[in-house]
């Protein structure tokens, strides 16, 4: 089995934070892009209205890599300012790839069960 970690986080932002929750999720794209270990980000808005969620796609080379970016100061700022900007605490899913479905992280598609529909 790979020791690749692969996250997918849903997120919750108020109403009224949308645009500005956006913006911060393109900031983590590009401030943790070029960490060794890092190589692919995805999100997607699913919802509308006051129902919006934000689902974001991570694969992590292993463990190691995303310890290191949890232990950089940017992710704690970063992680303070989401904080702000959510209606309730966030859902994270995380597990290794199945074996199969290694892959390629640049060729990589990702289908996802949300509320009972595929996104």
């Amino acid at each position: 089995m790979s020791d690749a970690v692969n996250s997918v986080v849903i997120h919750y932002p108020k109403p009224e934070k949308i645009q500005e929750f956006r913006d911060l999720v393109l900031r983590v794209k590009n401030t943790f892009k070029h960490f060794p270990g890092n190589p692919y980000h995805h999100a997607f808005e699913v919802g509308t209205g006051e129902d919006v969620e934000i689902v974001i796609f991570e694969k992590h080379k292993d463990q190691e890599s995303l310890d290191r970016i949890h232990q950089s100061s940017d992710f704690k700022e970063i992680t303070e300012l989401a904080g702000q900007l959510i209606r309730q605490p966030p859902r994270l899913i995380q597990g290794a790839p199945l074996p199969g479905f290694e892959g390629n992280s640049k060729t990589a598609a990702a289908a996802f069960l949300v509320d009972s529909q595929w996104v």
